[in-house]
């Protein structure tokens, strides 16, 4: 009798060490699911369109909070859904619930399945009017002072102005980047988030 009772014991710890585990592998698997989806995710930058700043194979960290609570602001680097004028790359839904509900879906790769992360630099925000002159940038007539490396076309764009509800984006390697200049401004509802520092690799390590 007690060595069928201590099989069974034997087997209800198994059974208790494999529910815990259960348990943890879940819980983290669903705080994992929660940080991207309304926290922090990370994403490969896929071409060198940001260079200087960011490097192709960068690994970066986006915030995907602040913008719930405040608009981009210029020299922001973000992350956004292209093709953004495509109202099905937008966050779909007409409340905070249902919102939130299409961003969880994203993380699991349900919605939002065939956009392209792209990531580019805010040049501008709605009500401004952007230009270039000979490659320097300027915002509402003055030349708009930058506080980040680029690389310079030399080119002339604009003057325009940047519709509400939208900002403007270039990449920082102004030559090789396919942006607002092309196919025209981002709209809020397409951005996913804002990228706050460089993770990978670890001599690159920095805040952006």
């Amino acid at each position: 009798m007690r060595a069928g009772g201590g099989r069974d014991g034997e087997g209800s710890q198994w059974l208790g060490a494999f529910l815990e585990v259960a348990v943890l592998f879940i819980t983290a698997l669903v705080l994992a699911i929660f940080l991207q989806a309304f926290l922090i995710k990370p994403y490969m930058i896929p071409s060198p369109s940001m260079e200087p700043t960011l490097k192709e194979g960068d690994r970066v960290m986006v915030d995907r909070i602040t913008y719930h609570f405040r608009k981009p602001r210029r020299g922001e680097i973000i992350v956004f859904r292209f093709n953004p004028n495509d109202s099905g790359n937008h966050t779909q839904g007409a409340n905070p619930l249902s919102r939130s509900l299409d961003l969880l879906a994203e993380v699991l790769n349900v919605t939002h399945q065939e956009a392209v992360p792209f990531i580019k630099r805010v040049v501008g925000v709605e009500g401004d009017i952007v230009e270039l002159r000979d490659g320097q940038l300027y915002i509402n007539g003055s030349p708009y002072p930058t506080e980040y490396e680029f690389i310079s076309d030399g080119s002339d764009w604009g003057p325009t102005e940047v519709p509400q509800g939208t900002v403007m984006v270039m990449g920082d390697n102004r030559p090789n980047s396919n942006d607002s200049r092309r196919w025209g401004f981002v709209p809020l509802e397409a951005i996913v988030g804002r990228a706050v520092f460089i993770w990978w690799p670890p001599g690159r390590w920095s805040g952006l």
